[in-house]
Formats: C-alpha cells, sequence, structure tokens
C-alpha cells in the first residue's frame, strides 16, 4: 500500500478501529465513535468546516498524509494518472466512513451525532492556520463522498495536491519545531494582521514585500534583518506576509524555531529540503550577549557549512541590535589584550554579513506616533476628540517611554477600556 495503515491516522484512525478491529467490544465501539465525533466537533468548530463531518475527516486523512505519490508531484500540474496508483488504497480506505455512517444511521443509541452528518459551525469565519484550505478540504471531501470509482477519488486528491501539495505543508503555513518529536508542528491561530494594517514604514515594507516576492518567482534569494527600536513592528510586518494576498498559495510557508533550537536548525532544514514550497525561517528578537558563542554556529548555518542552506529557505531575523552581537567599547580599545582585535570585532560582525538585506525600523518620532493611535483609534472604533486623544497619547508615551506602533496600540486599547483619565 502507498498509504499507511488507516488506523495510524489520529481521529480518522479512531474511527477505522471502531469498524474493523474485531477485538473491539460494541460498547468500545460505541465509545470510540463518540470519542472521534467530539473531536471532530471539536476542530469543526475551531475551523469552521460544514457539512458531513466524516466525510471532511476522510478528507483530511488523506490530504494531510506525506503519501510518496503527492510528495513528487505537489503543487504541481500533471497528469492524473499518476494518481491512479493511490486509487485503490482510497477507495478501500474510505469504506471505514461508509460503514461508520451506517452504523449511526438509524440506531437509537447514535441519535445525538445525528448533527456531525450535516454539521453548521457556529463560528463562521476560520481561524488563520489551517482554516485557509477549509473550503478547498470541504470540495475534496465533497467530491470524494460522490466519486462513482476509485479513478474518481485519485483525480480529486490529484487535483488538491496540484494546488496545495501533500502532508502538514498542504493543511497548514506556519510551524514550530517540537524538540522532543523532532518534527514542525502547526500553528493554528496565527496574527490576522496585514502589511496595509502597519501604519507607516511604506519603505520598509516594499523592500520587504520585494525581496518575499522575488523569493517566490524562484530567484536568488536574500536572508533579511529587520532591526531597530522595540515596538516599530519589525516582528508583525514579517508575520503579516503570510497574510499578503496569494502569497500562501504560491507556496510561502513560514517557521519559528525559539533561540534555544538553534542547534536543531539543520534538523529543521533536512524536513524543508526537496519541498516544492518557499520557506521563511523566522528568528524573532535575535541577539547575543559578547560571552555567548551560539552566532558563530548560526552564521555556518545560514552560510558557510560544507551542507548549503536549500535554496528554497530564506532567514528572516528581527534584532533591537544593527549587528545582533553585543558590543562593548573596551573592544575597540587599542589596549585591550586582543592582539588581532580588528579580527574580534569582524568575527562578531560575520553573523550581520550573511543577510543580504538589512531593513532598519526607526522610532517613529511625536507626528509618526500621533499619525499611528488616530489611524488604531478609526481601525478600533475609538472615538474622541483630535485634541483630547493627542493630549492622553502623549501622556501615555511619557509614562511608556518610546514613539513606537506598540505604545501606540497600548494607548488606543486602554482608552477602549473605559476611556480612563491617564494621570
Amino acid at each position: 500500500m502507498f498509504l499507511k495503515n488507516p488506523q495510524e491516522n489520529g481521529i480518522f484512525g479512531m474511527l477505522a478501529k471502531a469498524v474493523s478491529d474485531d477485538a473491539v467490544s460494541a460498547g468500545e465501539t460505541r465509545d470510540i465513535i463518540y470519542e472521534a465525533a467530539s473531536h471532530m466537533i471539536s476542530e469543526a468548530e475551531k475551523y469552521s468546516y460544514r457539512g458531513d463531518l466524516w466525510e471532511i475527516q476522510f478528507a483530511l486523512a488523506a490530504a494531510g498524509e506525506e503519501n510518496p505519490i503527492a510528495r513528487a508531484y505537489e503543487r504541481m500540474s500533471v497528469p492524473k494518472d499518476v494518481f491512479g496508483i493511490l486509487a485503490r488504497d482510497l477507495w478501500t480506505r474510505h469504506k471505514v466512513v461508509t460503514s461508520v455512517k451506517a452504523m449511526v444511521s438509524g440506531d437509537s443509541r447514535y441519535a445525538p451525532l445525528a448533527r456531525v452528518g450535516d454539521f453548521e459551525p457556529l463560528k463562521k469565519n476560520a481561524a488563520p492556520g489551517t482554516g485557509r484550505t477549509r473550503d478547498a478540504v470541504m470540495t475534496l471531501a465533497a467530491r470524494f463522498a460522490a466519486a462513482g470509482s476509485p479513478e474518481d477519488m485519485s483525480d480529486s486528491l490529484a487535483d488538491f495536491s496540484a494546488v496545495y501539495g501533500a502532508g502538514k505543508f498542504a493543511l497548514s503555513e506556519a510551524f514550530v519545531w517540537d524538540s522532543p518529536k523532532q518534527t514542525l508542528e502547526p500553528v493554528d491561530d496565527l496574527d490576522p494582521g496585514t502589511l496595509d494594517s502597519l501604519v507607516g514604514y511604506e519603505t520598509q515594507k516594499r523592500e520587504l514585500l520585494s525581496n518575499t516576492e522575488s523569493f517566490l518567482n524562484g530567484n536568488p534569494p536574500n536572508n533579511v534583518l529587520l532591526f531597530g527600536d522595540s515596538g516599530t513592528g519589525k516582528s508583525s510586518s514579517v508575520r503579516a506576509l503570510l497574510n499578503e494576498p496569494d502569497f500562501v498559495r504560491r507556496g510561502l510557508r513560514m517557521v519559528e524555531p525559539r533561540h534555544d533550537q538553534f542547534a536543531e536548525i539543520p534538523a529543521i532544514l533536512k524536513e524543508l529540503r526537496q519541498r516544492n514550497y518557499r520557506f521563511i525561517l523566522f528568528m524573532d528578537d535575535l541577539s547575543f550577549e559578547e560571552f555567548e558563542t551560539g552566532y558563530k554556529r548560526l552564521k555556518v548555518i545560514i552560510e558557510g557549512g560544507l551542507e548549503r542552506k536549500p535554496d528554497n529557505v530564506i532567514v528572516c531575523a528581527t534584532s533591537n541590535r544593527r549587528n545582533i552581537v553585543r558590543e562593548v567599547w573596551q573592544e575597540r580599545a587599542v589596549s585591550n589584550d586582543d592582539v588581532h582585535g580588528r579580527d574580534t570585532m569582524q568575527e562578531k560582525h560575520s553573523l550581520v554579513d550573511r543577510f543580504g538585506l538589512a531593513i532598519w525600523y526607526p522610532s517613529a518620532g511625536k507626528n509618526g506616533y500621533l499619525s499611528i493611535v488616530k489611524a488604531l483609534s478609526e481601525e478600533m472604533g475609538l472615538v474622541m476628540s483630535s485634541s483630547e486623544m493627542e493630549t492622553l497619547a502623549m501622556r501615555w508615551e511619557l509614562e511608556r517611554g518610546g514613539f513606537t506602533g506598540r505604545t501606540a496600540r497600548q494607548f488606543v486599547c486602554r482608552m477602549l477600556q473605559g476611556r480612563i483619565s491617564i494621570t
């Protein structure tokens, strides 16, 4: 079989166990089906799935599986007969769904599950993350349900894979690294912010967009460093790339390793290599103290090791420091103990040199800060006179000490809590 054992596939695996394991008693079967239905409803509410959840669960299992055929032809137009290799496996596995539906239909013990076959979520709008493929998954489920032959099923999966790909990268676009499991785990609750919603920094956003656009077009990539004052929108700018029109459909994906996982980046790159996607390795708040040596390992990973970074991966890092590694004045003194002090300084600058594009995010200044306050107030529904808003916003900034977008957002949120006067 090209597809793995159905019982290895999460919720769908539970259903497979319920209908195909002879060792499971009738009571256990009922418990398993109810438990699976509970998980299905929770998932459907999270991602706003509508319709027959039994069929949707099968579609999720088929689309999310890393089978060799879909992997080889992900996000490409290929002859559908190639996917015919999967036809018999899909047809056989789909019998799990028909068996479960036949089991619960007309049986009073399963009456509470009637809603599962025709589900309507309370939340109408899908969450970012896996929810972006919601409509495609529902369409795939409907095509599977209506399939009259194994070939119909394989054609349906071929159409899905040609657009979205295969496995976890087909269903999600943002990931974190799970060190114990040594695998990438999807991030479902993503920041919905867009670059248009970030007030100001138009030149910086254009540079970031242009570089990402070139990357998606298959051109040689440039690693990007966004540096500047805290709270100016560096991290938000990178995250917003996933919300740019068409970027995800064109294959953009993002992986964020934690600072303590940099030693595991080679393992992360191994998962990303040879996949037909474009990955941003997002390193947020990147900085090293002068006594830390981790930056040496990181610079080799980014550029300089025997095993080169894949062409389908770029690094986007944010930092409050232009040179990332902390420097002290003693290092610049002629009288220090380092005979080759200049070489030491170059060594510390060698990490930032790996970034072909450095984008500066300075403090917005008074006028820029007030413009952000005004824009956020309009967006979030805060109504007050311009003079009052300016006075209170400036008082708030004095307490927070920064003409930044973060300070502006905090001020507007504070005002929305009840227009409390700031003293």
